[in-house]
């Protein structure tokens, strides 16, 4: 049986709520109904004072409730931005942030977009399946969660390989990928999201990718998954993508070569 649409899955959850909300009312004015015909009148009468009191406050923290729970399931439907927000979330939360929030719904449009509604449901479904088996908190919580079981770790990299050769005409992939996360974050926040931005985007997304890739027998894995000359494919998309990336951890490698070097002169003319 195929997956309802996420907006299909969004009126389900709350017309379940509203029920829930209905229930819970008559089943509390039952339970005080109750109590009040156990007490003598005097002590009925002062007991309905606080009963109201305390009814009123209950249901009005009900009210609130649903409607936060209705809020937070509509976004939770959206699995695949989800998984990829898990990514991507230190460039618009934290102390080290560069980008506004609006940027979620910017990357949201770009997959709607850049895949169409059939198969970015098909991949939300997939998300899905892998945020329901892990049922963890945090982004950290969920990469160890997501690293420490290999079957999962090839079902995450299938997703995130599977946006990557969205790139595969790099230039434009890129422009696509800026002018519709411009326009939105543009609409939400009047942000406008470049090409620095991009390739900070790019790199938190994929950087993961291109470590993998440098395992053979990963390598091997993606040519037999996805067919002969894949990781070629993949190698080269990650290499534009993620040049500034690569150029700044060469030189992180040259210097620490050059202070191993340096130690070693200085530990020799002891």
């Amino acid at each position: 049986m195929a997956t309802p649409p996420v907006q299909e899955q969004a009126s389900t959850a709350e017309t379940a709520l509203a029920t829930y909300k209905r229930v819970t009312r008559e089943l509390f004015h039952q339970l005080l109904a109750t109590f009040q015909e156990m007490l003598p009148p005097e002590k009925a009468t002062q007991f309905g004072r606080i009963g109201e009191e305390l009814r009123s406050s209950i249901l009005d923290k009900l009210d609130a409730i649903a409607a936060t729970a209705t809020v937070r399931d509509s976004r939770r439907n959206r699995f695949l931005l989800r998984l990829v927000l898990s990514r991507v979330s230190p460039l618009f939360s934290g102390k080290q942030a560069i980008l506004p929030r609006s940027l979620i719904e910017g990357l949201d449009s770009y997959l709607i977009k850049a895949f169409g509604p059939i198969i970015y449901e098909e991949l939300n479904n997939e998300a899905d399946q892998i945020l329901w088996n892990l049922a963890v908190g945090d982004d950290h919580q969920l990469w160890d969660a997501i690293n420490r079981s290999p079957p999962v770790k090839r079902f995450v990299d299938t997703i995130f390989i599977r946006i990557l050769f969205r790139f595969e005409n790099f230039a434009a992939g890129k422009k696509t990928f800026i002018s519709i996360v411009d326009r939105t974050m543009q609409d939400k926040s009047g942000v406008s999201f470049t090409e620095e931005h991009f390739f900070a985007v790019f790199e938190a997304m994929f950087s993961d990718l291109w470590v993998e890739a440098q395992n053979e027998g990963q390598r091997i894995r993606w040519d037999f998954l996805f067919g002969d000359g894949t990781s070629a494919k993949i190698l080269e998309i990650l290499k534009l993508g993620l040049a500034r990336w690569l150029k700044r951890k060469a030189g992180g490698s040259i210097l620490a070569t050059g202070r191993a070097a340096a130690a070693r002169r200085e530990e020799a003319q002891r």
